[in-house]
């Protein structure tokens, strides 16, 4: 009987290790050459000590869902947007996102359009022309703490 726990105990622990992986790297059943997730990181501006990441995920009825994380923040509540462009050239809010509240450093936007009531699909986001920022605050949109190229400016 003691032979038979050393495998349970193996089994269990690889049926955890498999509900714990990311789906990050899982296709779109729709277009499969498109994963169902997407992460871009989001570099410190103002502040050296913020980092963060934003991470766009398909859900079924076609909404995405656009998750911001910061770490290293203030407990202010942060304003973030997705604007046209690329972040060196900057450009027109293209989405407001919800503001991270509180000291958890994160917030999720669920996202079926811009902000003028244009619809936008997840692959649309996916490929936009676009990058991140993050404000310091409501009181103070002129300090972006965090900054990244989205979509096809991802890798510029």
């Amino acid at each position: 009987m003691m032979k038979k726990f050393p495998l349970l105990y193996l089994f269990m622990l690889s049926v955890v290790l498999a509900a714990c992986s990311s789906d990050s790297a899982e296709p779109d059943p729709v277009d499969p050459a498109l994963p169902s997730s997407v992460t871009y990181q989001l570099n410190s501006v103002a502040k050296p000590e913020v980092s963060g990441k934003v991470t766009f995920k398909k859900i079924d009825d076609g909404t995405t869902e656009v998750t911001l994380q910061l770490n290293g923040s203030s407990t202010d509540v942060h304003i973030g947007h997705i604007h046209i462009g690329n972040a060196l050239g900057g450009g027109a809010v293209a989405i407001t996102l919800l503001p991270i509240e509180c000291d958890c450093e994160n917030s999720i936007t669920l996202v079926t359009k811009l902000d003028n009531g244009t619809a936008i699909s997840y692959k649309e986001l996916y490929n936009f022309d676009g990058y991140v920022d993050i404000h310091q605050s409501e009181d103070e949109m002129e300090v972006i703490i965090a900054l990244g190229n989205i979509g096809k400016n991802a890798n510029k």
